[in-house]
């Protein structure tokens, strides 16, 4: 849990910094979709994810899975640190 904790901080301060929200806004069961992420923001997930935790993610995850949420992103990048 303290390695979700710990992606889950870190993604959720880059989509904050991204689209100027308060942590208060965001929530692990929030569909991706619904803070309307744009192809930069995506890109710059795939970065941080590379660069803070060793794990790829492609346009192509994101396309084939149109409703996932927050928290299942942050729990798959967790995982892939294991």
């Amino acid at each position: 849990m303290e390695n979700y904790q710990q992606v889950y901080d870190t993604v959720t301060e880059m989509i904050c910094d991204a689209k100027d929200l308060g942590m208060a806004d965001l929530a692990p069961e929030m569909p991706l979709r619904q803070l309307k992420l744009d192809s930069l923001d995506y890109v710059e997930l795939m970065v941080l994810a590379k660069r803070e935790f060793g794990a790829t993610l492609t346009a192509e995850m994101f396309i084939n899975q149109p409703t996932m949420t927050l928290g299942e992103l942050c729990q798959d990048l967790a995982d892939a640190q294991k």
